[in-house]
């Protein structure tokens, strides 16, 4: 089994904290879904698309996009597979996303609960 360390402020008032195996590859996969793409320096392609698509009206085709956008970044990373996800489409420029992804190492399934707001609300 390989051991993951890493460090994240998040959660910490002073001073950063180590987490290791599925806490910094949970914490890693929520930092690539939470953050909008483009936004990262030199990596254009980082990031997820639905904070571009939070007024758009959210139909199939725009479901179909965040599904597949979401499942890009959780095939991207080698801990994690994707097991299911529903997608809940707000009138108040909001989206929900349920997701159940498999931690590979030990094969344990995390329930996640995306929250995407948009901040001009």
């Amino acid at each position: 089994m390989v051991t993951y360390v890493g460090y994240s402020t998040i959660g910490s008032i002073t001073s950063s904290i180590t987490l290791v195996d599925k806490d910094i590859a949970l914490r890693d996969l929520m930092n690539h879904i939470y953050t909008r793409k483009g936004e990262r320096v030199m990596h254009p392609d980082f990031g997820c698309i639905v904070w571009d698509l939070l007024f758009e009206p959210v139909d199939k085709m725009v479901e179909g996009e965040i599904s597949r956008d979401i499942e890009r970044i959780v095939d991207s990373d080698p801990r994690w597979t994707l097991v299911n996800m529903n997608i809940d489409n707000r009138v108040d420029h909001s989206v929900n996303v349920y997701l159940n992804v498999m931690y590979n190492d030990d094969e344990t399934i995390e329930e996640l609960f995306l929250n995407f707001v948009s901040e001009n609300g």
